[in-house]
């Protein structure tokens, strides 16, 4: 009799645990996924690697994430798991952690329980793997997003429950964060509601120069930053710089690159160099510096600022990664842009008190004296352009003996004379309207100093100090340099603008003139009198 019950009761005990796990195995259904930190502009895939059941076996706590799960092949992912890399990551035996007591997940694969030997210490290579296999093969992604604009959370439905692979389409630079692990790429299983966290972000590039404004003809120096890009998952990515330079700049074929602090020789650098006559390009091979993940790519050039400068509002030069798996379909980071600005000093001779409705005063002669007591000198090009006897147009800035030196002292006529006398500065002379030019300075303060002033008029004593001034700033359009707040023209508000006045004297008394004339009028008129006075009396004595 005992045995009998003994028997029923193990018969009892089978049964339930059979209901149980039916019952676990019935808890299917359907699970979310919370994408954290995503990107406009970038578009997640997401892969389902692995089928999963799963029961929450704790009915007593308020979680409802399950306790028990059970991973399945997926159709799709079938022959990673058993002839691919996938394979590598299964075994037949178990392993338990001694300190959790918690052995590996279980899979059946042809009717065979074994074991996925995914840890801490192999996540990375695993994900790169499993990236490698969905690009490579390629697998269709079982659901996709795009990121959200504003960076908010982008919650995914209604999906299959599973191990899940998201892969951000094309993005290479790994987020600085402690969820960075080594993989651009992020794997998670919905239990039944998880979140899985962006690892990288789109390539940039950044952008500086060492000046602000330059005079013509001085060269400035360029840095483009970006950095080597993770590329793991594919053996076909493109990595592309280019940099293309307004009209008023001349590029200097010098271009240098280094990756992770290390030269790139100057040779291989030139296999990988393009120039235009706007600018250049770089193909750099990102996937042979894997080794240097995230070091910088520092490219370093410079440029000749030219004689179009002095009409054009800003030099600007615009730098862009273009980047991808399909060279023919490269993403684009947005554009930097880095500017400067070469001014001009325009003068305006007047005489009045307003320099708009004054008397415009031509033939006043001004030479343009910097805060080193140095004079501007405008040098013409000369050779044949492209040659190696060519010589562009620029400024230059010499010293004059005798000159002032000083823009708050009186100028001496020996002074003006001598740089009435120099062939060494560009003097200039205003025209019929008052107007003249020094064309192609930098920021400074200057100092106006009036050679020779207009017939009737006075020379000026002393010079007249003249400020070229702008701002240096980002904006949310990328550009760096501004001129003012407010300003939609920037050359408008850094060419200055001097007004200079000047006053004729009245004319002194000339002897000889209206005061002897005067003497002989008045003499005149007193002999004419007395003689009417005589006549008058003689006419009266005789009557």
């Amino acid at each position: 009799m005992r045995k009998t019950i003994k028997k029923m009761m193990a018969l009892v005990i089978a049964m339930v645990m059979v209901l149980a796990m039916s019952t676990m195995a019935m808890a299917a259904g359907e699970g979310s996924l919370t994408v954290k930190n995503s990107e406009e502009g970038v578009t997640y895939n997401l892969y389902r690697i692995l089928d999963l059941t799963g029961q929450d076996t704790d009915t007593t706590d308020e979680d409802d994430s399950y306790d028990a799960v059970v991973y399945k092949l997926n159709a799709k992912w079938t022959a990673f798991w058993t002839t691919g890399a996938g394979a590598g990551y299964i075994q037949p035996t178990n392993v338990v952690d001694d300190e959790t007591g918690i052995g590996l997940p279980t899979i059946n694969i042809d009717g065979t329980i074994k074991y996925i030997n995914i840890t801490e210490s192999n996540r990375v290579a695993f994900t790169n793997a499993a990236m490698a296999y969905a690009i490579d093969t390629p697998v269709t992604e079982d659901t996709s997003t795009p990121g959200d604009a504003d960076g908010e959370d982008i919650a995914l439905t209604g999906l299959d429950l599973g191990y899940w692979l998201m892969i951000p389409v094309d993005m290479t630079d790994e987020k600085t964060n402690p969820l960075t692990t080594g993989s651009i790429a992020s794997l998670t299983s919905t239990i039944p509601d998880s979140d899985i966290y962006v690892k990288a972000t789109k390539p940039t590039v950044t952008k500086t120069d060492d000046v602000v404004s330059a005079d013509i003809g001085q060269t400035v120096s360029y840095t483009l930053n970006g950095k080597v890009p993770n590329t793991s998952g594919t053996t076909t990515f493109k990595y592309i710089l280019s940099d293309t330079l307004s009209s008023g700049l001349t590029l200097n074929h010098d271009v240098a690159i280094s990756i992770a602090g290390t030269p790139v020789a100057t040779a291989t650098a030139a296999e990988w160099i393009t120039y235009s006559t706007t600018g250049f390009t770089i193909d750099i091979p990102v996937t042979n510096y894997q080794n240097n993940k995230g070091g910088a790519i520092v490219v370093t050039y410079t440029a000749v600022v030219n004689e179009n400068a002095i009409v054009n509002d800003n030099e600007t030069n615009s730098a862009k990664v273009q980047y991808g798996r399909n060279p023919g379909d490269l993403e684009e980071s947005i554009p930097v842009e880095e500017e400067l600005y070469s001014a001009n000093i325009e003068i305006v001779k007047y005489t009045g008190d307003d320099s708009t409705t004054g008397t415009k005063l031509p033939n006043a002669v001004f030479a343009l004296m910097n805060s080193e007591s140095k004079y501007y000198h405008w040098v013409e090009a000369t050779g044949t352009e492209g040659q190696d006897d060519y010589v562009a147009a620029h400024v230059e800035w010499v010293t004059v003996t005798g000159a002032p030196t000083s823009g708050t002292a009186n100028v001496t006529d020996a002074q003006a004379k001598a740089l009435a006398d120099a062939t060494t500065i560009t003097k200039k002379t205003t025209g019929a309207d008052g107007t003249e030019r020094f064309d192609g300075i930098k920021d400074g303060t200057y100092y106006l100093v009036e050679v020779a002033a207009p017939d009737g008029y006075n020379r000026l004593d002393k010079p007249q100090a003249v400020t070229v001034t702008g701002t240096n700033v980002d904006d949310e359009n990328h550009i760096e340099n501004t001129a003012y707040a407010g300003q939609e023209e920037f050359d408008e508000a850094v060419d200055a603008i001097a007004a200079v006045q000047n006053n004729s004297g009245s004319v002194l008394p000339s002897t000889g003139g209206i005061g002897t004339t005067l003497f002989y009028v008045i003499g005149a008129i007193l002999v004419l009198g007395a003689g009417i006075l005589l006549v008058t009396r003689r006419r009266m004595n005789a009557n």
